[in-house]
């Protein structure tokens, strides 16, 4: 980052980790480069912690033994997601990473108000609306739920839920409905 790049608050993805193990340090320590503002519920403190890790706001039923000097905590209401989201939206966050255990059915229903990147089982998933279109190289996968395609470009199916890109280029994706589409791909 140069000395004169200015990152207003609220500018950069936050990070909310609610499976710290779907990330390889390394890849966390890209998510982290930019200093985002760091969620998490009380099971992610200790790994995060042991790791030197600075954690800005914990989730929790219960109160943490120990959170960092100047970590916010809040307590969950209905589930962690949903907490964090509300978070997130009511202060303004535009984007959020998304480290899970599985793709939650939570992240379609705040998908139109918060642009979210999840990372989940070697993979990176992006919630899209309308069309997807991106650069990637000849023989690369992608992933959708194939009912919502409405005509795809640069892809051939391998199975259900599996294409893989045709040339290094460009490929497409249009969708039948306006819908958030979740589309994924190896990381």
């Amino acid at each position: 980052m140069s000395s004169h790049h200015i990152v207003r608050e609220n500018q950069e993805p936050a990070l909310l980790i609610q499976d710290f193990k779907a990330l390889d340090r390394e890849m966390l320590d890209q998510l982290l480069e930019w200093s985002p503002t760091i969620i998490v519920d009380e099971y992610a403190v200790d790994f995060l912690l042991a790791e030197e890790i600075k954690i800005d706001i914990v989730f929790s039923k219960s109160t943490p033994f120990f959170i960092q000097e100047q970590t916010k905590l809040f307590s969950i209401r209905d589930s962690f997601l949903d907490s964090a989201f509300d978070y997130l939206i009511s202060n303004s966050y535009s984007a959020v990473n998304i480290l899970c255990s599985s793709l939650d059915s939570l992240a379609d229903k705040y998908a139109a108000f918060i642009n979210i990147v999840a990372f989940y089982d070697n993979k990176r998933y992006v919630y899209v609306q309308g069309h997807y279109e991106k650069w990637k190289q000849n023989g690369e996968k992608v992933y959708v739920n194939e009912g919502a395609v409405k005509s795809l470009e640069g892809l051939r199916r391998l199975g259900q839920g599996v294409f893989e890109t045709t040339h290094s280029g460009f490929f497409r994706l249009d969708f039948n409905s306006s819908d958030f589409i979740c589309v994924g791909e190896d990381i």
